[in-house]
């Protein structure tokens, strides 16, 4: 099947590739770029997506009459965000640092999965767990749940650790976006709890884009093919979107295959994997007028991860009672299926009390599953000379909600106002079940013993109860504009978090289990302006008020084990627990001249409450006569803070747009834990990027030459002695891309040119506290590899 699945793709790659002889239009002529006017809100352009809301929005189905024949004509544009206020405003406007990755970037950068997103940003980066794959997304040293990421105004599951096992947020696929925005920083105000560290918006791609985009009235199909060297993995991808009368579809399908990745040495302790994926996403839209739709989407998303432990490492590892394992493999399986049906007014010209209108009901259901195996073979004497263990958990989180938003605009005096407000309402169900047989031979091979107690376990267990969380946030936001260069923008949001337990008896199967509900309010202010000194250069600035209220599996954990010889231990419910906060100050300088555009901000963030899952909580004798029981519980243990600065910019050599370029990110964020006076090693060392970029005339190709320089991590000073310490590095990397005609596109990338074995911090922070391991190899990222891919659209 596998086999089948390459003469397939490369089948694919032949038929795309054959309308190669198709002669080239001609395209129009460059244009110079003239400094930007001073916009006023009502002046900010309307973006091919939701001008109020996290979704996407049809545009008209008029084609504006500036539209380019060329659609991959290199003209500058003001760059739009819609997530950093939930309206329209341009990026360097906005007093929030937000950066905004299209599809047209995912393109020309060969970006394949969550890390390839953030490949370039610094201050921004994804961890991955060499079992489990790709897990969370860091913002300015914090990650995990305290991120909130969104799919089309939905929220992605929670990441879930508990023992090995470690389910992470990889759950949306690239080539369904239309383009991703990160807000750097709490942004509670708007979307309540868990947007602590920063927000990461998805927004999955609509008809009507696709359409204007590519200058079509009635439909565009769009098939592309890539290859990556390292993993030898193949990305299959189809879209299709037309309009007949007021309706508007799109249905787009992908396909991946791959294997683990090479390394540049130590290939003997890769592990190897397999993966498949497969996504669709659907979308219908009628309209109901120029300025009003329904709209009903729907996406199917399925990952298979085979996996299996490198035998050399395995055999290796030699466990307390004798045993050295074999084999081990997991396979997990991920599905998150979605529905959502939306109403959508927005009308900037309109003179009744509504400017903007919007309500959305969804329905969210996403799933893992884990089968681990395990074979081991003691060591020495015994009646059992070989164990099999089969292991199998699952994982649900599903949601069920709806939000609405209103917009107003109107005048007081000399200010004019844009009010926009509204109301998320959901209902989370998280369970957990774990279930598992294990079987015990002889020396004959003889099956002798099959028993569902299994080290600790009696399965089945669940590690927490099942638990329904509710949640429900309002929210008012003013952007204030007084006269045409300074804006003041005031937001407030009120949420209310409550959690329900529904332990069962398998729940109760662990000893002493208990289960405690929880609810929480939390008020969270937002103030920030924009100062537009001239039609060049802006100032912004802010203070934003961050939450996170603990989440299910905080507050309640439910793994006892009472009859280990060697270490027994509870945990504890705790439902005193306090929501995480956080203040943040926020100062920054956007310049855009007819050669040159920047932005540097400035941060400082004090935290409050952390929590910390499973902190010591003190020793029982009560529970064993004669043996200590060491009881854990998740507290509120930490203050801590980062600060730090953020720097982007461009500068072209001609004032054309076409020609070369420099540009250049950098990123420095510094944290400690200020209740033990140590650096907070969840914080990213520092990062630059630095690059030469070339784009022709009428942008017929381009290519970007860059070097990624990261420095080391700050270290807790009391780290155990020997300690592994990750050091840093430097990678060059060379993409391009060649627009054969308007469209069919070619593109082609060589990454990590020099070969280097290099560690990314966020892959290998959990190995600190322990020497370096004999397989550290193995986290390295790939060595040398070639990405290649090609795109027709008809």
């Amino acid at each position: 099947m596998k086999l089948n699945r390459y003469l397939i793709n490369s089948v694919l790659l032949t038929l795309v590739a054959a309308p190669i002889a198709i002669a080239t239009p001609p395209a129009p002529q460059d244009a110079a770029i003239s400094p930007p006017s001073v916009p006023r809100l009502s002046d900010v352009p309307r973006p091919h997506t939701d001008a109020i809301w996290l979704t996407q929005e049809p545009a008209s189905p008029e084609i504006p009459a500036t539209q380019p024949d060329d659609p991959f004509e290199d003209i500058e544009e003001e760059e739009i965000t819609i997530t950093g206020t939930r309206t329209p405003r341009p990026t360097r406007l906005s007093p929030a640092s937000i950066t905004v990755i299209d599809d047209k970037k995912i393109d020309e950068f060969l970006i394949r999965d969550l890390r390839d997103l953030f490949r370039y940003e610094p201050n921004v980066s994804v961890g991955n767990n060499r079992r489990y794959g790709l897990q969370d997304i860091n913002i300015r040293g914090l990650g995990g749940n305290r991120v909130l990421i969104l799919n089309d105004g939905i929220r992605i599951p929670t990441q879930f650790q508990f023992g090995t096992p470690s389910l992470g947020r990889d759950y949306v696929d690239i080539e369904s976006l239309q383009r991703v925005e990160v807000i750097r920083g709490p942004a509670s105000a708007l979307y309540g709890s868990d947007a602590l560290g920063g927000v990461v918006s998805f927004r999955t791609v609509d008809p009507s884009y696709l359409l204007e985009r590519f200058n079509r009235q009635d439909s565009i199909t769009s098939l592309s093919t890539n290859f990556e060297s390292s993993d030898r993995s193949w990305v299959t991808t189809g879209i299709t979107a037309f309009r007949v009368g007021a309706f508007e579809a799109l249905v787009g399908y992908t396909r991946r295959d791959g294997y683990e990745s090479r390394l540049p040495k130590d290939n003997e302790f890769l592990d190897s994997r397999y993966n498949a994926r497969n996504n669709w996403l659907g979308k219908l839209v009628y309209r109901l007028s120029e300025t009003s739709h329904i709209a009903l989407t729907t996406e199917f998303f399925r990952n298979e991860d085979d996996f299996s432990v490198a035998r050399l490492t395995v055999q290796n590892l030699v466990g307390p009672t004798g045993f050295r394992g074999q084999d081990e493999t997991l396979e997990a399986k991920t599905q998150r299926d979605r529905v959502s049906l939306s109403y959508t007014f927005d009308d900037p010209n309109s003179t009744g009390f509504f400017s903007a209108a919007r309500v959305q009901f969804y329905y969210q259901d996403a799933r893992v599953s884990e089968l681990r195996t395990q074979d081991f073979v003691r060591t020495g004497a015994g009646a059992d000379r070989r164990r099999f263990r089969r292991l199998e958990n699952t994982f649900l989180d599903r949601v069920i909600g709806g939000d609405l938003q209103l917009q107003n605009k109107f005048t007081i005096g000399n200010v004019l106002n844009r009010l926009t407000y509204g109301i998320d309402i959901s209902s989370t169900r998280n369970e957990r079940v774990r279930d598992g047989l294990e079987t015990r031979f002889n020396a004959l091979g003889v099956p002798i013993l099959r028993t569902n107690v299994v080290g600790a376990d009696n399965f089945p267990v669940k590690d927490f109860p099942d638990s329904d969380t509710f949640r429900l946030g309002i929210y008012v936001q003013d952007e204030m504009e007084f006269g045409e260069t300074f804006s003041l923008i005031p937001g407030l949001r009120f949420d209310i978090y409550r959690l329900n337990t529904r332990p069962d008896a398998v729940y109760f199967r662990n000893p002493g289990a208990t289960a405690a509900d929880f609810k929480d309010s939390a008020v969270s202010p937002n103030i920030g302006f924009v100062w537009q000194m001239n039609p060049e250069l802006a100032l912004t600035g802010r203070y934003a008020r961050g939450f996170r209220a603990p989440l299910y599996s905080e507050i309640n954990a439910g793994f006892t084990n009472l009859t280990s010889p060697f270490f027994r231990y509870k945990t504890l419910s705790n439902p005193d627990l306090k929501a995480e906060t956080s203040d943040t100050f926020e100062l920054g300088l956007r310049g855009r001249f007819s050669q040159f555009n920047f932005s540097v901000t400035g941060f400082y963030n004090n935290y409050d409450n952390f929590i910390e899952t499973f902190a010591p909580a003190g020793i029982d004798f009560t529970l064993v006569p004669g043996f200590p029981v060491n009881l854990f519980q998740s507290q509120n243990v930490a203050k801590a803070r980062t600060y730090g600065f953020e720097l982007t910019g461009e500068y072209r050599f001609s004032p054309t747009p076409h020609g070369f370029s420099f540009i250049a990110a950098l990123g420095l964020t510094r944290g400690d834990d200020l209740t033990a006076n140590q650096p907070l090693e969840s914080v990213d060392p520092f990062k630059a990027v630095l690059g030469l970029r070339y784009r022709a005339p009428e942008n017929r190709w381009g290519t970007d030459l860059i070097a990624t320089f990261a420095g080391s991590p700050r270290l807790r000073s009391d780290r155990p002695p020997g300690s592994y310490t990750p050091t840093g590095y430097t990678v060059i990397d060379l993409v391009g891309y060649y627009n054969i005609t308007p469209l069919l596109t070619f593109n082609i990338g060589l990454f990590n040119l020099l070969n280097n074995q290099y560690f990314l911090y966020s892959d290998v922070r959990p190995l600190i506290e322990a020497p370096t391991p004999f397989d550290i190899g193995r986290f390295a990222q790939p060595g040398l590899s070639l990405r290649a891919g090609l795109t027709w659209r008809f």
